[in-house]
């Protein structure tokens, strides 16, 4: 049935078409035919046996006259016959896609519309989150897009466009509402593009790899270093951030601005510390207090000492190249920027 529409109809995009016969309380369903007649584009068809078969087609933008028409045959419901695009459909399906398209178009099919929580959720039974809160939502109907994405060595969000389109496509109304951004979850999943976290106002964040920590070990990350000041270098604030290299020796130097010469006369640190520095190995520490240490070479005079700890885990400056930092694994810290404002607004624009 419906062979002769569907070829009609199939450039069309979405179309629906409701089929029914003369119902019983004929009477009473004359009465309606009139009404049913301005409703879409209505065909009466004769088969075999005499038998009338009335026949509505409506397209995508006809969705308030099919609402009306399952409503004014509401009473015989259990004798239509609905098609969605040729597919036959129950008419529960048909109710919730009218629904959704006819009167919750300013709710749902989401196209990035602002929520108490600024959410900006994309799509309909299942929900892509863009919005600049709820950044770990992963629930079965909603999940946040930083839950398909992943930081790269180079500190750019990358996405997995496939899972979107993966997730988007369990929904029925994603698929079948003729409003819904998700009728093709591979050109909405589409529309979320790589990004660098610094584009988006967040930091790259570094996190010591397991195998670094390892070689380390637990009682290194957890005893006190120090250092004396150079003479001319200006006194560090209460927990400083530090990075340790290796040149003739252990240098120490200000982070973020690890450019500079080292600010560091005599260094404390154990030998696991030097050997992964000879290697090429880049370390930070923060500074935590200040203590006094013997100097032998300065005829056994007291110096103040900058007592640090190394970090497990640090952001990078702006000019900084995560690629520069062997053993450490690449994150970023989300949170509600002007700059991601700006991109998911921009990204909500784009979609289909």
């Amino acid at each position: 049935m419906l062979v002769a529409e569907k070829e009609a109809w199939a450039d069309r995009g979405w179309w629906l078409a409701c089929e029914y016969g003369v119902l019983t309380k004929q009477a009473r369903f004359e009465k309606k035919l009139e009404r049913l007649r301005q409703l879409g584009t209505m065909k009466e068809l004769l088969e075999p046996g005499g038998k009338i078969v009335y026949r509505n087609l409506f397209r995508a933008d006809q969705v308030r006259d099919a609402w009306t028409l399952l409503a004014e045959l509401t009473p015989w419901k259990s004798q239509l016959h609905w098609y969605l695009s040729g597919e036959e459909r129950s008419e529960k399906e048909i109710h919730a896609i009218l629904w959704c398209a006819g009167f919750l178009k300013n709710e749902r099919p989401h196209r990035g519309k602002e929520t108490g929580k600024d959410l900006w959720a994309v799509g309909c039974d299942r929900q892509l989150l863009v919005g600049p809160l709820s950044f770990e939502e992963t629930t079965a109907e909603r999940r946040h897009i930083l839950g398909f994405g992943k930081i790269d060595e180079q500190g750019v969000l990358r996405f997995d466009r496939k899972a979107m389109a993966d997730f988007l496509r369990e929904g029925d109304l994603n698929l079948h509402c003729p409003l819904s951004p998700a009728r093709d979850p591979e050109a909405l999943a589409d529309v979320f593009q790589d990004v660098s976290v610094r584009a988006l106002g967040w930091p790259v964040t570094l996190e010591m790899g397991a195998a670094l920590r390892k070689k380390l070990g637990a009682s290194v990350l957890e005893a006190e270093h120090g250092f004396v000041l150079k003479k001319s270098v200006k006194e560090l604030e209460e927990y400083a951030q530090i990075e340790l290299r290796w040149g003739k020796e252990v240098e120490v130097l200000r982070a973020p601005d690890p450019r500079a010469p080292s600010i560091a006369m005599k260094v404390r640190v154990p030998k696991k510390v030097e050997t992964l520095l000879q290697e090429g190995v880049r370390l930070r520490g923060v500074r935590i207090e200040e203590g006094y240490v013997k100097m032998p070479e300065l005829g056994g005079r007291y110096e103040v000492e900058q007592r640090f700890v190394l970090a497990t885990r640090f952001n990078l400056g702006l000019a900084e190249d995560p690629g520069n930092y062997e053993g450490y694994e690449v994150g970023t810290a989300p949170r509600a920027t002007s700059e991601y404002e700006k991109w998911a607004r921009n990204v909500l624009d784009s979609v289909p």
